[in-house]
């Protein structure tokens, strides 16, 4: 009779799980989430503008940066090189997907990225991921790590 009873309870807990699991992945995204994608949206804007008073912001001091060639940089390297060109730049730059992975005042974001514009006469398009670690430090989200690689077609 217990063995009867345990069977038909785990299947009311399992199947009662169901919607509450389906309930809990149509949730609206968490404050922290939605901030951090928003975050991700104005640092694209910043490197698309070259816009080096965001970038700070952004960026961690203890920046950490790998460049798809695989060579590393810090902040004032990265900030460095952040300045406009003469002519503005004819590029965009979009999220294609954004994903967030939260770990208390850490978050592991992944960021699909097209990049679209022009080099002198020539067009082109390219496709970026990367990979952003995010630190909450003194009360605000900073980069303190970022790996960008090129999808290659």
């Amino acid at each position: 009779m217990n063995h009867r009873l345990s069977v038909a309870l785990l299947i009311a807990l399992g199947a009662s799980s169901t919607p509450a699991q389906a309930e809990r992945k149509a949730r609206p995204p968490t404050r922290a989430v939605a901030e951090l994608i928003e975050l991700e949206r104005q640092l694209s804007e910043a490197l698309v503008k070259e816009d080096a008073a965001v970038l700070n912001r952004l960026w961690s001091k203890d920046l950490i940066f790998t460049f798809p060639n695989g060579h590393m940089s810090n902040k004032a390297q990265r900030l460095a090189g952040q300045k406009p060109s003469a002519p503005p730049a004819q590029s965009t730059n979009t999220n294609e997907e954004v994903k967030v992975h939260l770990y208390g005042n850490t978050a592991v974001v992944t960021v699909l990225s097209r990049w679209k514009g022009k080099a002198g006469t020539q067009e082109y398009s390219d496709q970026y991921q990367a990979t952003h670690v995010w630190a909450k430090q003194q009360g605000r989200w900073q980069i303190v790590a970022a790996h960008v690689s090129q999808v290659k077609k």
